[in-house]
């Protein structure tokens, strides 16, 4: 399975960004996200599909070149979901995600766009199991 294909087999709706952890070193990117779901239905959709559900999961992107976050400077801490999942090569794809934050003074939510290219990607558990499937 390819990164299109597992990241198309992720479902974020309705889940929260918890956190956000760049590795330079490592070039290693992970959101923390408080449930990801997993899409298995042959049609594509959720299907409200719980049986493979990762609480305080993240999902880690490896072999990162590129990370834009376009936040006017403030913290992602609402909603999460993808936009956008796309192979530039042989070995490099991008994804795009569309995030909040709330103001507590505003009363409202501000969106953020997250852009990530990287090479690799999986799901690691609350205990920092890997799910590459």
């Amino acid at each position: 399975m390819d990164a299109v294909q597992f990241l198309n087999s992720v479902y974020l709706g309705d889940r929260g960004i918890t956190g956000i952890t760049v590795d330079s070193s490592n070039m290693t990117i992970k959101i923390h996200i408080d449930i990801i779901s997993r899409i298995r239905s042959k049609d594509g959709n959720w299907n409200y599909y719980t049986d493979e559900d990762v609480p305080n999961g993240k999902i880690v992107f490896c072999g990162c070149k590129k990370f834009v976050l376009d936040s006017h400077g403030i913290i992602p801490n609402g909603f999460i979901d993808i936009n956008e999942i796309s192979k530039i090569n042989n070995d490099e794809y991008k994804i795009i995600f569309d995030m909040s934050q709330y103001d507590f003074s505003q009363k409202k939510f501000i969106p953020v766009s997250l852009q990530i290219v990287f090479s690799e990607v999986y799901i690691e558990d609350g205990v920092g199991k890997i799910i590459r499937t």
